[in-house]
């Protein structure tokens, strides 16, 4: 959380022409309560079966049933604090890959969410990618890597 996935996803978008599925708008509604995590798996799947798109979350439970799919997979390492930056610099902004505005009533569980990332799903995440063989792992460690790489393609985006 917080890493700029939903601004790169963008980005990479705008590039290659590639339609952007931003997971968050399919997970939740308006009113901050989401769907099941099954519901979620079935209304991806659609998305998945197309021949080229750009999915835009990190959704943990739904990584086995993506990479099925990904030729490459884009991993935002972005320091914890960096990214609690990111998000606290977002609060009461309109944005179009989420379904509301995150306000300061949120910014405290936004934050625990993000302390928490490394020890809920992070390393369980790397060893899937590499247990993963057919997808090509893209890992940046900084926003300056991140804005290196979409400069780099903006010319020759395949």
């Amino acid at each position: 959380p917080g890493s700029g996935k939903s601004y790169f996803a963008k980005r990479l978008g705008e590039i290659t022409k590639l339609p952007v599925i931003h997971m968050d708008n399919i997970y939740w509604k308006k009113d901050k309560t989401s769907i099941s995590k099954e519901e979620l798996i079935n209304k991806l799947q659609p998305y998945l079966e197309k021949e080229e798109w750009i999915i835009d979350g990190n959704y943990h439970h739904t990584l086995t049933q993506r990479l099925k799919y990904a030729t490459d997979v884009f991993f935002l390492d972005i320091p914890r604090e960096e990214c609690i930056k990111g998000m606290l610099e977002r609060i009461d902004i309109e944005r179009d890959d989420i379904p509301w505005v995150e306000t300061r009533e949120d910014a405290e569980e936004l934050i625990a969410w993000a302390e928490d990332y490394e020890n809920r799903h992070k390393k369980k995440e790397e060893e899937m990618l590499k247990e993963n063989k057919q997808v090509v792992v893209h890992r940046f460690n900084s926003r300056e890597e991140i804005n290196a790489y979409l400069e780099s393609i903006k010319n020759n985006p395949y």
